[in-house]
């Protein structure tokens, strides 16, 4: 497992670490929509700025959108701030916020401090 959920009053910010796998980003969104505190969040934070490797598959970027679709049906007051800087978890990144099935508002920054910015405007 190459992440942490980190929860906070009003959201989660998953930290991700080391080498990034579709099972640890699979698994961090499982955690998270069967907590009983999904239905409370505004926002999520993907945070890949400790990961040293992002291997995470287009058809698997492709199922976890669909995931949060769904999930948007219980909850669909969520932003998601990505955070990253390597180019490959820029590339996961980038895909998953440029799908056109994506239903919460996204957005990519390359620093914690300005993600938290923009989900506190």
């Amino acid at each position: 497992m190459s992440y942490e959920l980190i929860w906070e009053p009003r959201g989660v910010l998953k930290r991700f670490f080391g080498p990034v796998t579709d099972a640890d980003v699979t698994a961090s969104i499982a955690q998270t929509h069967g907590d009983e505190r999904f239905d409370s969040l505004r926002y999520i934070i993907n945070n890949y700025l400790d990961a040293t490797e992002c291997s995470v598959s287009p058809a698997s970027v492709d199922e976890i959108v669909a995931i949060e679709h769904a999930a948007s049906i219980s909850n669909a007051r969520i932003r998601i701030a990505l955070v990253a800087a390597a180019a490959d978890c820029l590339e996961l990144a980038d895909q998953y916020a440029g799908s056109p099935l994506k239903t919460y508002p996204t957005r990519i920054f390359s620093s914690l401090d300005e993600a938290r910015t923009w989900l506190d405007a």
